[in-house]
């Protein structure tokens, strides 16, 4: 539920989970609820405790709260030219990218993340963090992209009963 409620801008659910459990979205919504103190020493001390590529996610929140620009688009970019092929967790680093106004970076990889089927119109059309990009024509085309093939999602979504199967809609008395 936590990147569900990152993607809906719920930054005070977010901030309920363990940060160790989710430390990038959990940072990230501190820090839009002004609390970004609470997560430095947190992100500090995981930074050396976590393996793979997790670390660099911890990198690039932290230093991004620190206002270390260069570092955050450093660790930015070590994920997106690793193997990670995550299209959520690479729409996280594009918004990244845009809020830091790497907007050449940003648009690459919000292309290269519709393009892998990650299209959350909703969230994509209301954040904050991709306002430095909505002027791009790039960026236009993009988003218009993402929002045809949501809605495509949800009409397969209901036309395959998608509702009953998750038990969403109560059944008939």
């Amino acid at each position: 539920m936590g990147h569900t409620w990152f993607l809906q801008a719920d930054h005070a659910r977010v901030v309920t989970l363990e940060l160790a459990e989710f430390p990038y979205v959990v940072a990230i919504s501190l820090a839009e609820l002004g609390r970004a103190d609470e997560a430095l020493p947190l992100l500090r001390e995981l930074e050396h405790k976590i393996p793979t590529r997790l670390p660099d996610f911890i990198v690039a929140a932290r230093t991004l709260l620190e206002g270390q620009k260069a570092e955050s688009i450093a660790a930015v970019g070590r994920i997106v030219s690793s193997d990670f092929r995550d299209p959520e967790g690479l729409f996280y680093l594009s918004r990244h990218l845009a809020h830091l106004h790497e907007l050449g970076p940003a648009l690459d990889l919000f292309e290269r993340v519709v393009d892998s089927g990650f299209f959350c119109f909703p969230a994509m059309a209301r954040d904050p963090w991709l306002d430095s990009l909505r002027r791009k024509p790039a960026f236009t085309r993009l988003l218009s992209r993402a929002e045809v093939r949501h809605q495509e999602a949800l009409v397969a979504f209901d036309r395959l009963g998608g509702d009953k199967v998750l038990g969403i809609v109560p059944s008939p008395e």
